[in-house]
């Protein structure tokens, strides 16, 4: 039953802990421009000095609010380094063909063709 309880506290923890980053993403995030290594160095901070600074730290604190805080900026971090984009049109090779259909419709370009004896023939 204890292996249940803190398997469940992790599911819960992890739920909030992204639901948070979501809200604070889409509200609070996106406005901030730093560089992401000052952010991955924050979250190693926040990851490291807390056992050393206040080794009697209460549980709670030990367990939630250290992870959660650290989580949040590992996220970011993941975030800002393009890690968390979707990915589309992932090819296996690293170049790109020349031939293909799509390349040559965009290269296509109409211009009208130039009439220059209409104005010579339309005067009587």
């Amino acid at each position: 039953m204890n292996i249940f309880i803190q398997i469940l506290s992790m599911i819960v923890f992890a739920i909030i802990a992204l639901a948070l980053y979501y809200v604070l993403k889409t509200y609070v995030l996106y406005k901030i421009k730093i560089s992401k290594w000052i952010v991955l160095g924050i979250a190693i901070v926040f990851f490291i000095v807390p056992m050393i600074v206040w080794p009697t730290m209460p549980t709670f604190v030990s367990k939630y609010v250290i992870p959660g805080i650290f989580v949040i900026f590992a996220l970011w971090f993941m975030d800002l380094a393009g890690l968390m984009r979707k990915k589309k049109n992932v090819s296996k090779t690293n170049y790109t063909s020349t031939n293909s259909k799509k390349d040559k419709k965009d290269d296509i370009v109409i211009r009208p063709k130039a009439k220059p004896n209409r104005v010579k023939n339309n005067k009587k």
